[in-house]
C-alpha cells in the first residue's frame, strides 16, 4: 500500500487525486474505476479532470521513456 493512504498529510481532494493517479497508472489491474470517477465528478469540473488525466498520462509516459532508455539523471 501507498504511503499516502496512510498519512493526514494530504486534503481530501489529494488523496482523491492521488488514487485516481494511482488508478490510472495500474490500468492493466482495472483502470479508474467508476466510484473513483463519481467522487472526481462530484469535485472537479470536466475541463480539470481532463487536465488531471493529460498530466497523468504524461508523468506516465515520461517515466516509461525514461526507464525504457535507461535514462540517467543529471548529477
Amino acid at each position: 500500500m501507498n504511503a499516502w493512504r496512510e498519512t493526514d498529510l494530504f486534503t481530501p481532494e489529494e488523496q482523491l487525486l492521488l488514487e485516481m493517479t494511482e488508478e490510472i497508472t495500474l490500468i492493466h489491474q482495472k483502470g479508474l474505476t467508476e466510484e473513483t470517477f463519481q467522487k472526481v465528478k462530484q469535485l472537479f469540473n470536466e475541463k480539470q479532470i481532463a487536465e488531471v488525466i493529460m498530466a497523468i498520462i504524461t508523468i506516465n509516459a515520461w517515466n516509461r521513456i525514461g526507464i525504457s532508455t535507461h535514462l540517467e539523471l543529471l548529477k
